[in-house]
């Protein structure tokens, strides 16, 4: 009899702690999502698949999708192992705040910010690069 009441009673905590579990999870990807990281995931896949060749662009964005799926792994379990269930939970309430809706709302215009900026940092890099290996700079068409 003492062998069924731990058992059932093992059973009943694991069944609770794996409830907890899916929630902390819910709780996450809804944080991962106000911060706006799926947007700015799309943004930079978009701008990857435009800097392949257009027969390559099929294998390229499977492997690419592939590699953000791991990604977006890796960011949930960030969280999980990070914050405890009851910081994510005060960090949602604050993105769901008007000062957390302005932060993201600004976060979207940084991203755009920050991918114009990318973009100017490798075409000078590539004059940097060229001069290096030239000793003079481009020629302006």
């Amino acid at each position: 009899m003492n062998k069924i009441f731990y058992t059932v009673l093992l059973l009943l905590v694991t069944l609770f702690a794996k409830a907890q579990d899916n929630d902390f999870k819910k709780d996450v990807k809804e944080l991962i999502k106000l911060m706006g990281v799926p947007e700015q995931v799309e943004y930079t896949r978009e701008d990857e698949i435009l800097s392949v060749s257009p027969e390559n662009e099929e294998v390229f964005t499977k492997q690419l999708d592939s590699l953000l799926l791991v990604y977006n792994e890796k960011v949930e379990l960030h969280f999980l192992e990070k914050y405890t269930h009851d910081e994510v939970k005060e960090i949602i309430r604050f993105y769901e705040t008007p000062l957390g809706k302005k932060l993201t709302k600004e976060n979207r215009g940084y991203i755009s910010a920050y991918n114009e900026a990318k973009h100017m940092y490798y075409e000078l890099q590539g004059e940097i690069l060229y001069f290096i290996k030239t000793g003079r700079y481009k020629e302006k068409e």
